[in-house]
């Protein structure tokens, strides 16, 4: 019976076999990546005109226009000078920013009109974007073809980037001017890490291990419930439109290689996330190449500002092996192909990740000068993916618990409408109010000039957004039509039509799959395939 059903399932639009050259998605990724080279290729033709030559605070007494543009960096404490004393004060200070006795309201006025103008525009094409496909199955909602929606939010971050150009050389001062640097970073890692939760179901944790794909009994005991997946796969996208938009306006484009790679990361996840419902959205070696984007961002980010200390590796070794780490454990096993090959080889990365970390961390000394002893920086990073990102399951897990009592204490769930204009705008009000108390958290530990350790302040961060990103979900969640009447003790997939128990307060997977289901899995990896042949 289920597999009549199967066969007589509408086929997926991503299925059928549309030539590379007559997808329109594929050529709005392709003008993308054009584009963003032209810009970069901008940023360094116009800051050379300038005679701009800022690599680093390390250079500002050698440079030729620097000392002209910015203050130095605090290496020498200056007490009673905001932020140039105290805990960390040279990693506090963000060096691309105009001194304060040249900062204006115009200035100011300038970048936070651009920057708030648009995050909202963003956030309401998204909306726009979800609304309009509210009404369509799954297999309705993915094609080659671009919608009007992907049209609308590829013009406004075109628009945005042009503009942030104009104003790099008129104003030049960014966000940086009023926001913590911990801020921009954290927002960052928060939608990295929560990339991992994004990810789960086709890759798991470590080792592409427990997936949607194994069907043992081990794994349905301890892979997560799929409710709290399926609920962030829904949202994610304001969240990360928050980070990278946020991150964006936070530097201003000075002709840097550490700024060329940041403007291209946050450039491609919002090109990413302007092909929203179109099968190059889908594509996985694409999506890898955003998530392990920041491996080789940070590590030159890094070694451009880490200065010459423990002859230049003070900083870039954590950096480039602690993001490689989380690739070989969990993020490579995204790409379909390992599920084709025998298991024992995905220990294979690893194993070339040790010998490779082993052999450079035998000449990376520490301050004195030792090797050998710095291995143990490693796993800070991974540790902060991981447990954030359990973290964050385990609050979406309570947020579904709570949406899941107040609907059933006002018997709502058997309604099949939308909720009123004015609830609607009071939950969407909700939500930016959210991002907008994350921002001006931001702004307080700059203005009251809050004195604790860059990396500290960091992973700090990191937890305080995962919390506001999780909240605002729950404001979100209320906006979108019913399109089923869905009980309170289950979750409906986001991206399928499976259900998963989540009536009680653990993380056990509690369904088994159906033939049916997993015969669906398999058609999804087909339509994966051919979304990856471009």
């Amino acid at each position: 019976m289920t597999r009549q059903l199967y066969r007589k399932r509408k086929r997926h639009p991503a299925m059928e076999s549309v030539s590379w050259y007559k997808r329109q998605d594929f050529w709005a990724w392709f003008a993308g990546i054009v584009f963003i080279a032209a810009l970069i290729g901008a940023m360094f033709g116009f800051g050379a005109m300038r005679g701009w030559d800022a690599q680093s605070g390390y250079t500002h007494n050698t440079s030729a226009t620097s000392r002209d543009r910015f203050w130095p960096e605090p290496y020498v404490p200056e007490p009673g000078v905001k932020g140039r004393y105290g805990v960390g004060a040279d990693s506090r200070w963000y060096y691309w920013k105009l001194p304060p006795d040249q900062v204006t309201a115009f200035t100011r006025l300038f970048m936070w009109l651009s920057y708030v103008g648009h995050q909202l525009l963003m956030w309401a094409g998204i909306l726009y974007s979800q609304l309009a496909k509210a009404a369509e199955t799954p297999n309705e909602k993915y094609s080659t073809k671009l919608g009007k929606h992907n049209y609308i939010l590829l013009g406004l971050n075109v628009f945005f980037h042009l503009l942030h150009l104009l104003q790099t050389h008129i104003t030049y001062d960014a966000l940086a001017q009023d926001v913590s640097i911990a801020s921009s970073q954290s927002s960052v890692i928060m939608m990295l890490v929560l990339i991992v939760l994004l990810e789960y179901k086709e890759r798991g944790m470590i080792f592409g291990w427990p997936s949607v794909h194994d069907n043992g009994s081990k794994s349905r005991k301890v892979r997560f419930s799929y409710g709290p997946i399926n609920l962030f796969r829904k949202y994610h996208g304001y969240a990360f439109a928050w980070a990278v938009i946020y991150t964006f306006w936070y530097h201003p484009m000075e002709n840097t290689w550490g700024h060329a790679l940041g403007f291209a990361h946050t450039w491609l996840v919002m090109l990413q996330g302007s092909l929203v419902y179109t099968n190059m959205h889908l594509n996985r070696y694409w999506r890898l190449l955003l998530e392990i984007w920041v491996t080789w961002h940070g590590g030159v980010v890094a070694y451009q500002t880490g200065g010459p200390d423990m002859l230049g590796t003070k900083l870039w070794p954590m950096f480039v092996f602690g993001f490689a780490l989380v690739l070989v454990l969990t993020q490579i096993f995204s790409l379909p192909f390992w599920r084709r090959i025998p298991w024992w080889t995905r220990v294979f990365p690893l194993v070339v990740y040790l010998a490779i970390t082993i052999w450079c961390y035998s000449w990376i000394p520490d301050a004195q000068g030792r090797t050998w002893v710095r291995m143990q920086e490693i796993i800070r990073i991974p540790a902060v993916y991981y447990l954030y990102a359990l973290m964050a399951f385990g609050l979406l897990y309570l947020i579904l618990y709570i949406d899941r009592r107040c609907n059933n204490s006002r018997g709502s769930y058997d309604i099949k409408k939308k909720p009123s204009i004015a609830a609607q705008v009071m939950f969407i009000m909700g939500s930016v109010f959210v991002y907008a108390v994350m921002v001006t958290l931001s702004a307080l530990l700059q203005i009251l000039d809050v004195q604790i350790d860059l990396i500290a302040l960091m992973i700090l961060l990191v937890g305080v957004f995962i919390i506001g990103v999780c909240i605002s979900i729950l404001f979100l969640k209320q906006i979108m039509l019913r399109q089923s009447a869905v009980g309170p003790t289950e979750e409906k997939h986001s991206d399928s039509e499976e259900y998963v128990s989540t009536s009680k307060l653990n993380v056990k997977q509690t369904t088994t799959y159906s033939t049916y289901d997993q015969t669906k899995e398999k058609d999804q990896d087909a339509v994966t395939t051919k979304t990856e042949r471009f």
